[in-house]
């Protein structure tokens, strides 16, 4: 959920609800329709990279400034002909991926496609997914309401109105966001249906074809789709496994929208752990992208008889718009560093309510931003073993990020103002690696062999 935010509770991550855009100012009818000379979106470009080096924590920590260079003279190279907003996005979203960052990025054109469904127009309407085999697949099983026809999350989705879902991703991820590229390509499913409409315009009709073949669909504006999972709190639900092994999927932190619900389905689950007398369990953060910290913190209390710090410390770019009154928060331009070792610490639940069993935790390179923050206070404070891959984000996550638009074309850009530190204090670079790595097996199976590896580990502790 990308917000502007004021304290560690309060994590970004990269969900895009779009709240930011809601309250930034809208853009006008005037620049949605009109065509933009090559010295105006030259300026834009100046100041996207401007903006940039002046707002974001570390922005050449991340990013190579040789990189961002080359891309900008490539991007400028293009930019000698009159164009509109998408036309212009489609240049200047190439510098996404060089920014090294899922929290930073030039948006696609939520405003038109936002214009195109209020005609009747609709964007693609799956959530989608990328297997460990690099297939893109529904995230979860659809049934149209009219004649019940359904789409399966088991099936690999092949084509779109007749373009190769690869060649789809491909050109998808030349715009994505993210510190590796293994996250960038993860990333793409985050906003297919915004980079759909962006980069091919599509909207309204979608010829799919899946299985090699064997299934296809057509889906028109007139249809409405039901996702067949049931959803109680962002599709987080518990289940009793084999061996009376409780699974606790967290598929989402971004629930500030269902606080009451989300906190009663906590509540209840460990209540229900409790009365089974489960003491084994799983947790399994897998592909949760992030939301609030605070989400994160209400698991992570029935796990220790202790305070828990979150992070470390967390470091602040000064610029003219977050530096306050007179400048009361620091000059712009002032890297800030605050200790936050024991601000919004976890506080441990009743004694009563504590699950007191053996706890594993599930990740892999699409956990992110809060969700990478979880497992950071897992690991730091020993509080389970973490079994998967490795995430595709970096383990010091950024946070607090501020949305502004390009002067001219009115594109909106984020960028994040804080970096956190982990709770141990390293400050390295690197992704999230679990205990336990856990590698694709050498045949292809259709067992879930992340969550059949954690079964094993729990099994063989007495």
């Amino acid at each position: 959920m990308f917000r502007v935010l004021t304290a560690f509770s309060k994590v970004a991550s990269s969900t895009f609800c779009f709240l930011l855009i809601s309250c930034s100012s809208p853009v006008d009818d005037l620049a949605r329709h009109a065509s933009f000379e090559p010295r105006l979106l030259q300026e834009d470009l100046d100041y996207l990279i401007a903006t940039l080096e002046k707002r974001h924590v570390d922005f050449y920590q991340r990013a190579n400034r040789d990189s961002i260079q080359r891309m900008a003279a490539q991007v400028r190279g293009q930019l000698t002909q009159p164009m509109n907003r998408m036309e212009f996005f489609r240049v200047v979203g190439q510098l996404n991926p060089y920014f090294n960052d899922a929290h930073c990025l030039v948006f696609p054109l939520i405003e038109e496609a936002d214009a195109k469904k209020a005609e009747g127009c609709k964007p693609f309407p799956f959530h989608v997914v990328l297997d460990e085999a690099g297939a893109l697949r529904p995230e979860r099983s659809y049934a149209r309401k009219s004649d019940h026809v359904t789409v399966e999350k088991s099936w690999s989705l092949d084509s779109i109105n007749g373009i190769a879902t690869a060649e789809v991703l491909d050109r998808i991820t030349r715009y994505s966001h993210g510190e590796t590229p293994q996250l960038r390509r993860h990333m793409t499913t985050l906003l297919f249906a915004d980079w759909l409409f962006t980069l091919y315009g599509w909207c309204g009709e979608y010829n799919l074809v899946f299985n090699a073949g064997k299934k296809s669909a057509r889906i028109t504006g007139a249809d409405e789709w039901k996702s067949l999972e049931a959803n109680v709190v962002q599709y987080n639900r518990l289940e009793i496994l084999s061996d009376s092994i409780g699974y606790l999927r967290l598929n989402s932190f971004d629930v500030d929208e269902h606080e009451d619900a989300y906190e009663a389905f906590i509540e209840n689950a460990f209540d229900s752990l409790a009365t089974r007398r489960t003491d084994k369990l799983i947790i399994d953060v897998r592909g949760n992208t992030g939301g609030q910290s605070d989400a994160g913190a209400q698991v992570l209390q029935y796990l220790t008889d202790k305070k828990l710090s979150q992070v470390s410390r967390a470091y602040d770019r000064i610029h003219e718009g977050n530096a306050g009154w007179f400048n009361y928060r620091g000059q712009p331009g002032q890297l800030k560093e605050m200790d936050l070792s024991t601000d919004d610490m976890i506080k441990p639940i009743e004694p009563s309510k504590r699950f007191r069993g053996t706890v594993v935790v599930l990740f892999d390179e699409m956990t992110y931003s809060a969700g990478i923050i979880f497992i950071t206070i897992v690991q730091d404070h020993q509080l389970a073993v973490t079994i998967g891959r490795p995430t595709g984000g970096f383990a010091n996550q950024t946070g607090n990020i501020e949305s502004f638009r390009l002067p001219h074309t009115q594109l909106t850009v984020y960028a994040p103002a804080r970096k956190f530190v982990r709770p141990n204090g390293n400050t390295a670079v690197h992704p999230v690696t679990p205990d336990v790595v856990v590698t694709p097996p050498d045949t292809l199976v259709t067992d879930d062999y992340v969550l059949q590896r954690a079964l094993a580990e729990l099994r063989n502790k007495k």
